[in-house]
């Protein structure tokens, strides 16, 4: 009897032991997975880069005070581009980080610049050009630059109309970019996170509610989100702003982030480059798939 009760200890022992070795320990906003090549750090926007035409009602509805309310969508939007990141690609979000609360932030924040550029193309792919293609881009770009000096020209004079200045409504789109100051500040995060790839989110912003066109009884409001995306050289992958519409009665935390920062986050993720994972790692999701679908036969009758 004793050695019974003695066995049977020893396995409930064994189990839990095994059990608990089989569950992975880490921060839920650390994660760590199969990729060894790639790991993406996440930095938040800075307080000031934040702007909010419905804060009142958000307050209101969610009972929060303002601070409370800039700190839950700093968190949101890193939720959610931890949400649409693979899982097979580790990522750290400053914002969750054990490190949000000390001095690292503030250091990132003080080691680079922010600037309105003109909107960019997503088409960060370099291709072989060929000489004659390469001549007619440097045709184009002469021909581009000498009709940009003259606009530029016509812009600067301006005219004058019943004694006030006027000048043409010269503009082009323009994000918020991310310029770094400190030549040794991506070494420096490499060096602590064992990161190659940085998420800047630099603006966030939720603008007033202007009628849909066509009818001007539903009304939106625009969600907006300047980011950059470089790599561990300091090139620029990715960057510009992602819009979203959001209806304007729409004040719950909560649902802001899983409808419509969501969306900005998905958009915003494209840029990540696909997982390097072993091939025995392969093989058992495969496995585990094929069991997971045969277990779901089973639940519905499909198979006895």
């Amino acid at each position: 009897m004793v050695k019974n009760i003695f066995f049977s200890l020893f396995f409930l022992f064994s189990f839990f032991s095994s059990l608990g070795q089989s569950v992975p320990k880490y921060d839920q906003f650390e994660v760590y997975k199969q990729d060894q090549d790639n790991k993406i750090l996440i930095i938040p926007f800075e307080n000031k880069m934040y702007a909010s035409a419905i804060d009142n009602e958000i307050a209101e509805y969610n009972r929060l005070d303002y601070s409370s309310i800039k700190k839950e969508m700093k968190k949101g939007i890193s939720e959610q581009i931890l949400l649409s990141i693979s899982d097979k690609t580790p990522a750290i979000s400053l914002e969750h980080h054990k490190d949000s609360n000390s001095q690292i932030l503030n250091y990132i924040y003080n080691s680079i610049g922010l600037k309105y550029e003109k909107m960019k193309s997503k088409d960060t792919i370099e291709l072989e050009i060929k000489k004659t293609d390469l001549i007619k881009e440097r045709l184009n770009k002469f021909v581009h630059q000498t009709n940009l000096h003259h606009e530029k020209a016509k812009y600067d004079r301006g005219n004058l109309n019943n004694g006030e200045i006027h000048t043409s409504n010269y503009s082009e789109e323009r994000f918020m970019n991310v310029i770094i100051k400190n030549p040794n500040l991506l070494e420096e995060l490499n060096n602590k996170y064992r990161t190659n790839y940085y998420i800047f989110v630099n603006e966030f912003h939720i603008g007033r509610a202007f009628s849909k066109p066509g009818n001007i009884y539903l009304k939106e409001r625009q969600l907006s989100t300047h980011y950059t995306v470089l790599n561990q050289r300091g090139k620029e992958l990715d960057a510009g702003v992602i819009r979203v519409q959001m209806p304007e009665d729409v004040y719950s935390i909560n649902k802001i982030k899983r409808d419509y920062i969501s969306l900005i986050a998905k958009e915003l993720c494209s840029f990540i480059p696909g997982p390097k994972v072993e091939k025995a790692t392969l093989v058992k999701e495969a496995e585990d798939n094929k069991k997971s679908k045969n277990q779901r036969k089973i639940i519905h009758g499909i198979l006895e």
